[in-house]
């Protein structure tokens, strides 16, 4: 026992800076927890606010309000929701390829669960655009960010329909011949469908 106390008692000093610097980490993880916390609150009520004007059709009150969100939050849900419906904004007002910068941006700093809906979104601007071949291709980026295979399902079917309006037959058939093999599938039957169509062009 007195080798032990001998011991405290020369390392003292050490034993207080760890003991220290355990309590400020732990302090630091407190503080950073509420002040995130804080922030997603914030983040949500300024969303609140911003879908009011949306939901009421004034689209350049609306506009301006989910900029804000977006910008101040960007990395949280609701900046990321607030990017989404900034962009149905600016593709109500015809402002496509702002619709469509607005989704990229937010592609940047999106949690997993986002980037599925933004690729369709972007897909969705680029046809408004009547460029199917871009939306072809985010089309087949959503399919491969989400976690559904469901949903999985749907974006190859809309990137297939849109490779067809774009004329590339063959990546178009390949798709629909992969859908059809989906027995209960939704998309199987509309699959068998677009290859009779298909066929029928030849």
């Amino acid at each position: 026992m007195e080798t032990v106390a001998n011991w405290f008692q020369a390392n003292s000093k050490p034993i207080v800076y760890v003991i220290g610097a355990a309590a400020v980490v732990t302090a630091s993880i407190f503080v950073y927890r509420n002040m995130a916390e804080s922030k997603r609150e914030k983040a949500s009520a300024a969303l609140y606010e911003a879908q009011t004007p949306f939901a009421q059709g004034r689209l350049d009150v609306a506009q301006k309000a989910l900029e804000k969100v977006t910008s101040q939050y960007p990395s949280t849900s609701s900046g990321q929701q607030a990017a989404v419906l900034l962009a149905q904004v600016l593709y109500e007002q015809k402002k496509y390829d702002d619709g469509i910068k607005v989704l990229e941006k937010a592609l940047g700093s999106s949690n997993t669960e986002f980037k599925a809906s933004l690729e369709s979104l972007i897909a969705g601007g680029y046809e408004m655009k009547g460029d199917m071949t871009k939306a072809a291709e985010h089309y087949g980026k959503a399919a491969v960010a989400t976690p559904f295979e469901a949903e999985k399902y749907a974006f190859e079917a809309s990137q297939a329909r849109s490779l067809m309006a774009a004329g590339k037959v063959d990546e178009s058939r390949k798709l629909w011949e992969a859908l059809a093999q989906l027995d209960g599938q939704p998309v199987q039957q509309e699959a068998n469908i677009r290859l009779g169509e298909l066929a029928a062009k030849k």
